[in-house]
């Protein structure tokens, strides 16, 4: 028998399940895995981890990691103690997040999985060949596989996720719906895999209908964050998913992420995206700056932008009476003064409920080739690394580029990489557009409305207080009313369920 825990978390206090640890878990059991998943592992102990798996009626031959939202120490210590306590077993991680750090794992695999997992897992336990990869200098015992490029999971059959009784799903949950793979876009600074694709590589409406429907009947599930990259970047999407939504016995919420200008420019989808009921929106404006806008892929003039977010939130609320728009904004784009930084955030502030702010990171990772434009190329967009030692000082300081000390709170990027170019150009510098964020952070992000995330998150715990809980500030959310308790309790209640299973 081959038997896998995998481990999991979703990062702070959160109980919002990520899905690629349960599809990894379903893709196995089917091929005659036995898995267990362990999820919100930072709040597992050492102890309780043994506790669990010494109840198990079997030996576990496979400890995995979904690790996008682990620390890197978290990992390398479970890692050491499993290591120790279980002399034999093998170890795997997995994920999007780039691999920068020695973790004594035998394989790490890099984004999208599908079409790696098995031929891994073959090479792990059955003599098969060494699926396609390398031995970095800085993990020397330990293979690396970049999925997204040697084993590129773009056209796949399966979407859906099934998850197990074991999981301990609860109907208040949000969970992860997937309706294509791939954007057709390739903004400068995006380093997410799949950019600039052209092919459709979506799911059937029957498809999503049936996974919705499955979903609902097993776990009471109403709620979805949609992963897709960019949700609106075809029309056939939206339609396809309000078509399954039109035909279901309850009424679902979806958020997810959505570029702006095209719903602009395609007044129509906001008609299917009502049908859809999908109301919780991600936009990554980026810049109200013209030049910076072209700059990286986005063209239309910022005043229309601007008039769009008014006419869009003034339609979802007139006509679904729901509606959340959270707007992601970047200070240190090509051709931007600092100036204009503190004046979108004046608009933002007087105009808007959930936006955030970061400041410019280039992955200066040379270890897998998911990198954007900026990356692969910082010169021609005028980055430069900085030659100032204060700014160089500063960055040591603060951790950028030193193992186990990236940014905690993931201001800075979106990728949860510390490999950053510590740039300057005519502007500005890493440092003054990293502390306009940090500022951001320090000054507004309380009082910004709940996120479109955090939203989806909650409405199903509280779902006769929609209106209430759109109504609050971060500050009233988790300061002065402490709803971050309901999640640290339902934490302790998932793992009094799996410490018992096994009794």
């Amino acid at each position: 028998m081959k038997n896998a825990i995998i481990f999991n978390d979703s990062g702070q206090d959160l109980t919002r399940r990520t899905m690629g640890a349960y599809k990894v878990a379903d893709m196995m059991r089917k091929v005659g895995w036995t898995v267990e998943i362990i999820d919100w592992v930072e709040h597992w102990s050492d102890k309780e981890v043994q506790q669990f798996v010494d109840q198990l009626p079997y030996k576990v031959t496979l400890f995995a990691f979904g690790n996008l939202w682990m620390t890197d120490t978290t990992v390398v210590n479970k890692i050491s103690f499993l290591k120790k306590t279980y002399p034999g077993s093998k170890f795997l991680l997995g994920g999007p997040k780039p691999y920068q750090t020695d973790f004594g794992a035998d394989c790490m695999v890099f984004g999208y999985s599908e079409k790696a997992l098995l031929p891994v897992l073959d090479w792990m336990f059955d003599g098969g060949e060494q699926p396609k990869g390398r031995y970095p200098e800085w993990a020397p015992n330990s293979l690396l596989v970049d999925a997204n490029h040697m084993y590129a999971g773009l056209d796949i059959d399966k979407f859906d996720c099934e998850y197990h009784s074991h999981d301990f799903i609860e109907n208040h949950e949000a969970l992860t719906l997937e309706t294509s793979r791939g954007c057709r876009f390739k903004c400068k600074y995006c380093n997410y895999a799949f950019l600039g694709v052209k092919e459709d590589y979506g799911r059937s409406e029957d498809d999503m209908y049936n996974e919705l429907m499955r979903n609902y009947e097993k776990w009471g599930t109403t709620n979805y964050i949609i992963s897709d990259d960019t949700f609106n970047d075809r029309d056939n999407k939206i339609e396809k998913l309000a078509l399954a939504v039109e035909r279901l016995p309850f009424e679902p919420n979806f958020t997810c992420f959505i570029r702006l200008d095209l719903v602009i420019s395609k007044p129509h989808q906001v008609d299917l995206l009502i049908r859809a009921r999908c109301w919780g929106h991600f936009y990554g404006i980026e810049t109200f700056h013209p030049q910076a806008a072209k700059a990286i892929g986005k063209g239309m003039h910022p005043d229309k932008i601007k008039k769009g977010l008014l006419w869009i939130r003034d339609e979802f609320n007139n006509r679904l009476g729901l509606y959340r728009g959270t707007c992601g904004m970047i200070a240190g784009l090509p051709y931007e003064p600092v100036q204009s930084w503190y004046d979108s955030l004046d608009w933002l502030d007087k105009n808007w409920e959930s936006f955030f702010y970061w400041g410019l990171h280039i992955s200066d990772d040379p270890d897998t080739q998911t990198q954007s434009d900026f990356s692969v190329d910082a010169q021609k967009f005028g980055y430069f690394e900085t030659k100032n030692q204060e700014v160089l000082d500063w960055s040591i300081e603060k951790g950028y580029n030193v193992p186990f000390k990236a940014d905690p709170m993931g201001r800075l990027n979106n990728k949860l990489d510390n490999r950053a170019l510590v740039w300057e150009n005519d502007i500005t510098n890493f440092k003054e557009a990293s502390l306009f964020g940090e500022m951001y952070h320090n000054k507004y992000f309380f009082k910004q409305r709940l996120s479109n995330f955090d939203m989806t998150e909650y409405i199903g715990k509280f779902p006769e207080d929609k209106k209430e809980l759109l109504s609050l500030t971060l500050d009233e959310m988790y300061l002065k009313r402490k709803y971050s308790s309901v999640n640290k309790k339902r934490i302790e209640q998932y793992k009094e369920h799996k410490l018992s299973l096994f009794k």
